[in-house]
């Protein structure tokens, strides 16, 4: 009698675990989780730049971006490539933490705090290390979660 009632409980468990996992609230939460993570690397991306990899991270980061910050970053991305060759200037972002201040599924648009550690150095400057916290705003394309604005917050350090 044990043994049946333990199946009939493992049973309902299973069934209980794998509704919960077909809902729309488990859609909507993957959503929001793929909104944190592209936030993340997004940040990343248009923070990390290395002389060796130069071309493929300013890559990175504008397949990061829509608009209107993509057409701003395409207004200034020559210049700033010519900067960072001459400066042989390295920074590179690691993420910290992200969560979402406003998520819209419906409109597919999404906003977040994220943290970073960023460490920068260059042929003439001593490195230097802070952190940093970005406010972005993003919309979901059929390529996925992309910036239209990624912006500094005060609470640096």
């Amino acid at each position: 009698m044990l043994t049946v009632l333990a199946l009939a409980a493992a049973v309902g468990s299973g069934i209980y675990w794998w509704s919960g996992t077909q809902s729309d609230g488990a859609t909507s939460a993957a959503t929001r989780d793929e909104a944190i993570d592209a936030a993340e690397q997004i940040v990343v991306n248009i923070n990390t730049v290395r002389p060796s990899t130069l071309d493929a991270d300013l890559e990175a980061a504008q397949s990061s971006l829509a608009e209107p910050m993509l057409g701003q970053y395409q207004q200034v991305r020559q210049r700033f490539a010519e900067n960072l060759r001459q400066s042989q200037a390295e920074v590179v972002a690691t993420p910290v933490s992200a969560a979402l201040t406003a998520f819209d599924p419906e409109r597919a648009t999404a906003s977040a705090i994220v943290a970073i550690d960023v460490n920068a150095r260059s042929a003439t400057a001593q490195p230097q290390s802070k952190q940093q916290l970005f406010l972005v705003e993003m919309i979901r394309t059929p390529d996925g979660w992309k910036a239209a604005k990624a912006t500094p917050s005060t609470g640096q350090q």
